[in-house]
């Protein structure tokens, strides 16, 4: 064979390769103009994998690190409604999975052995399947899954080029990440100046009124009159400082918490998972993503600052509250402080919704988080 015809693939894998970049960096051009979840972003990046690599349709599915999920968040010539808004565990998603660990395109067409079966994604049941990994220095961003209908596996050229244009994603995706990051963190500073502001406007007028209360002294008259002045004014305050947009931690989720349980109970085989939900109770619908948010941060946590050999979860009911806590062993001395940004806007958003959210140690080597959530969704109060 001579140099040059053995030149011909690499040449056409670099053909197509820069096409694909150069599709990409159209479509991350419009990246200003969408919001850190911009499911229009993503479906333009399926796009144009579409079109640059000639495969048929895609859906791109970003991956919960916490959760051990990945969730649907754009695709082209599907309807994204058909994949449930939580996602799929990656321990039901086989060659997900597989092509994410070792960050190589999958072609379900000639997976050899067929241990795996059906592929993952019963929601597309035409054509031929690959997984595309998207990924990059170690980090796993999610999966593009890309549909063609010749029958045939992937030539390598195409395989080549879907498996660059997973990196270009993976650089969109972190781009997004970072922008949304950014986001949170200025909502948190915004938060915390609220908190100065309530201290400073309202807990100073609250203590003083407290003062009066708890007096011997009858309130009469002109005291009385001051003390429900001071009262409204203080009403008024703190009605404008808590205006503006709800935070919101977790994306919305059809799951409830004890299928949630479960799930990390499969995808955590090295650790105890311990479930205690109290029979009939349940988080209420509006709450379940902020309940399993700090669920899975303090999973996470756990496992990322300590050695846990149990994991306690517990779900009670309080009088008009819920109480969820998750106790966790093994934490190392120098890391027990340790909490994630997720926690701590998960606490604000807590705040929010007429919670509590608390973390810290606990005994000599372990660590709680306790989230207290009002027992109904009658949130009119706290908006």
């Amino acid at each position: 064979m001579s140099s040059d015809a053995a030149s011909v693939p690499h040449q056409s894998a670099a053909v197509l390769a820069a096409d694909a970049l150069g599709v990409f960096v159209r479509a991350m051009a419009g990246m200003e103009e969408a919001t850190p979840e911009s499911a229009s972003f993503y479906s333009g990046l399926c796009e144009a994998v579409c079109s640059a690599v000639n495969v048929d349709r895609a859906v791109m599915f970003l991956y919960d690190e916490g959760r051990r999920r990945v969730r649907p968040v754009g695709a082209y010539r599907i309807d994204r409604d058909r994949f449930p808004p939580e996602g799929v565990a990656l321990e039901d998603a086989p060659l997900s999975r597989v092509a994410l660990e070792e960050d190589r395109v999958v072609d379900a067409l000639d997976t050899p052995g067929g241990g795996f079966g059906r592929p993952d994604l019963a929601e597309l049941p035409e054509g031929d399947l690959a997984y595309v990994p998207i990924a990059a220095g170690g980090s796993w961003y999610g999966v593009m899954v890309v549909e063609q209908t010749t029958g045939e596996p992937l030539p390598a050229a195409e395989r080549d080029a879907l498996w660059i244009a997973g990196k270009v994603v993976a650089f969109a995706a972190e781009a997004r990440r970072a922008t949304r990051h950014q986001e949170q963190a200025r909502q948190l500073e915004h938060r915390l100046t609220l908190v100065r502001q309530v201290h400073e406007q309202v807990i100073q007028r609250l203590f003083g009124l407290g003062l009066v209360l708890a007096s011997d002294a009858p309130l009469e008259g002109e005291a009385r009159e001051r003390a429900r002045v001071e009262i409204e004014a203080t009403q008024a305050d703190l009605r404008q400082l808590l205006h503006g947009p709800r935070l919101q931690t977790g994306a919305p989720t059809a799951m409830r918490l004890a299928e949630e349980v479960e799930r990390l109970r499969r995808a955590h085989d090295t650790v105890e998972l311990r479930a205690d939900l109290e029979p009939g109770v349940e988080v209420p619908q509006s709450f379940e993503s902020l309940a399993q948010s700090v669920l899975g941060e303090a999973v996470r946590n756990a496992l990322k600052h300590g050695e846990p050999t149990v994991l306690h979860v517990t779900l009670r009911r309080l009088d008009d509250a819920l109480a969820m806590t998750i106790d966790s062993d093994g934490a190392r001395g120098t890391e027990r402080g340790t909490s994630g940004l997720g926690l701590r806007l998960a606490a604000v958003e807590a705040l929010q919704a007429g919670g509590l959210l608390e973390f810290g140690s606990r005994g000599e080597n372990g660590w709680r988080v306790r989230l207290l959530l009002p027992a109904t969704d009658d949130q009119e109060g706290v908006r």
